[in-house]
């Protein structure tokens, strides 16, 4: 059942069905994960700095999706 909750990523209040995140904050994730997909397909045995350093993506967010089971929309 859809509760309120605050967004983890921006704190935002919004209506929580599964995500932690607000949808603008989960469409930021599922942009994240795609460029860090596409980055891993060119350069497979990159560390955690070598995605951040040619992504510019936080590391902090990369530890995090590394961490979850995060499944993009559409999939």
């Amino acid at each position: 059942m859809p509760t309120l909750a605050n967004c983890k990523g921006c704190g935002k209040l919004y209506v929580q069905q599964r995500a932690e995140y607000c949808h603008d904050c989960q469409a930021q994730n599922n942009r994240y994960f795609m460029k860090i997909r596409e980055f891993l397909k060119s350069n497979p045995k990159s560390t955690v700095m070598e995605i951040n350093a040619k992504t510019g993506i936080p590391v902090s967010k990369i530890l995090e999706l590394r961490n979850s089971e995060f499944v993009p929309f559409g999939s």
